[in-house]
């Protein structure tokens, strides 16, 4: 075949091909970037749509909000229309949106309201990390994971994910999971027991329980081949960070802990702390505010303490239709279960025993657990463990989860050095390259 006749081949061959693309209907499979904006805010993301057997599937991912693979529900797609939900801890957002061509644009709402978004199909760029399923086992409970791997052809060292409270899924750490990879520190996320694809109940668990889970999921990862045994440390959120030295208790050795927003006081005093914050109790008025502190002593002596309930239903007929009264859990919640076997976990009498390198994070406008108080008793503790060193590192303006919320804006954004600060931290702990 002559060159002039290939070149005529490949022609029509690319027109055709054209000409089936131009006729093809419209698919959402793929990737889609753009953004979501509401008030002037626009918040970048990245959406990720699959049609299953089952049905359609979606999940995105955001630097700003420090999430990859959230999953999307309620996913209905009858082109050229495409909704969806997001369903977060307090709201719910909706959207409803059409798909044309390469674009895929619509509406929102979240708590009456509303924005609107703009996405494009996008090139999915190839992995930079290696993501493996990695499945244990803590007696005859079956957990199922995820370890993220970056690419070396040396044993790298390793961070296993502790849960934060509720029912936590392995996507909740994957953002800072994945930022360890990419600095080449692999990074465990499971499902917590009864959540997602792992067995048993975190409802019916005791703390001992959670954190046999973890070291055994510790246990596990260090029998891989791409990881060094020697160098596998903890990360703990919140809860996970004040199980943090209950699982150090359970294991030979572990290379380092960082523990975020952990609590350092006795636990019912925390849950007063958290619960006064989330009525705004210094806002109220004199005899509000009095009412509002007698209220949550009451609710939190009954579920920490077992103190009887009758003062606590009689506060809440004294309490209920004032505009800041929230009732007490229903008497089948697994908060009262949850709350009287945390109440029994000390956790300064553990971090007194952790021989490893500590990292505390907090952020200075934490309201759930008291920030430095619990840093300064935490450190106290650790330091009390033979050959331990202690770092502190508190983030001005920041809330819980270490985001800060300048005004103006309906998203809140990462504080100045997080998460590079523990990251770095970590590389001069376990010498990574």
């Amino acid at each position: 075949m002559t060159r002039a006749i290939r070149l005529a081949t490949t022609l029509l061959c690319a027109v055709l091909a054209g000409a089936q693309s131009y006729g093809a209907k419209p698919t959402l499979n793929g990737s889609w970037t753009g953004s979501w904006a509401r008030n002037g805010d626009a918040l970048t993301v990245t959406m990720h749509f699959n049609q299953q057997n089952t049905g359609w599937v979606g999940r995105f991912d955001s630097d700003r909000l420090r999430v990859i693979g959230i999953p999307l529900r309620d996913v209905v797609v009858s082109l050229p229309r495409v909704r969806w939900k997001i369903v977060g801890d307090a709201t719910t957002m909706t959207f409803d949106g059409e798909l044309h061509g390469n674009t895929l644009a619509g509406d929102f709402e979240e708590n009456g309201a509303h924005g609107t978004f703009h996405l494009r199909r996008t090139r999915t760029e190839a992995p930079e990390i290696q993501e493996r399923d990695f499945t244990f086992n803590n007696g005859n409970i079956a957990l199922s994971g995820t370890l993220l791997l970056p690419k070396s052809e040396r044993k790298v060292p390793a961070v296993v994910f502790l849960h934060g409270s509720g029912a936590e899924a392995r996507w909740a750490s994957k953002y800072l999971a994945t930022q360890f990879a990419r600095t080449g520190i692999a990074a465990l996320i499971y499902d917590k027991r009864g959540v997602g694809q792992s067995g048993g109940d975190w409802r019916t668990a005791t703390f001992d329980d959670l954190a046999a889970d973890a070291a055994a999921a510790v246990d596990a990862l260090g029998k891989n081949s791409s990881i060094d045994p020697a160098r596998i440390g903890l990360h703990g959120h919140s809860q996970g960070g004040t199980l943090a030295p209950l699982v150090v208790a359970k294991l030979r050795s572990v290379a380092f802990v960082i523990a975020s927003a952990a609590a350092g006081l006795p636990v019912d005093q925390v849950e007063v702390y958290s619960l006064e914050n989330s009525v705004n109790v210094d806002a109220l008025s004199a005899e509000d505010a009095a009412l509002a502190r007698r209220y949550i002593a009451t609710l939190v002596g009954v579920a920490y303490r077992g103190e009887p309930r009758q003062q606590l239903s009689s506060l809440w007929e004294q309490v209920r239709g004032k505009a800041w009264a929230f009732p007490p859990p229903a008497e089948d919640s697994p908060y009262w279960y949850f709350s009287r076997t945390f109440n029994t976990y000390a956790p300064i009498t553990y971090w007194r025993r952790v021989k490893a390198p500590v990292l505390l994070l907090y952020g200075e406008s934490d309201k759930r657990v008291p920030p430095r108080a619990s840093a300064a008793r935490i450190a106290q503790a650790a330091l009390e463990g033979a050959g331990n060193s202690v770092s502190v590192h508190i983030f001005p303006d920041a809330d819980h989860t270490f985001r800060v919320r300048p005004p103006g804006l309906v998203w809140p954004t990462t504080a100045p050095g997080y998460p590079d600060i523990l990251i770095q931290w970590t590389r001069q702990i376990t010498g990574s390259r």
